[in-house]
C-alpha cells in the first residue's frame, strides 16, 4: 500500500508478520522500517502525538531552504 500523496513511502506486511515502512530516496537509497503488530497501535499513536510539532519543524526547514 502506498501511502497517499507520497509515492516514495510503502506499507506492507513482511514475510514473517512484521508491519514494515519503506522509503526510496535518491541520495540514500532504500530504507525500511520493521515492528511487531503488537505496538501497531503505540507507533500510530506517538506518530499522531507528534504530528503537529513535525509540521511545524518541517514548514520552518523548507523556508530555511529557499
Amino acid at each position: 500500500m502506498r501511502i497517499k500523496g507520497q509515492a516514495d513511502i510503502e506499507v506492507f506486511i513482511s514475510e514473517g508478520g512484521y508491519i514494515c515502512l519503506k522509503q526510496k530516496d535518491e541520495v540514500d537509497g532504500e530504507k525500511v522500517i520493521e515492528f511487531a503488530p503488537a505496538y501497531g497501535a503505540k507507533v500510530a499513536g506517538a506518530i499522531a502525538n507528534l504530528q503537529e510539532f513535525a509540521q511545524a519543524k518541517f514548514e520552518k526547514a523548507e523556508l530555511v531552504e529557499d
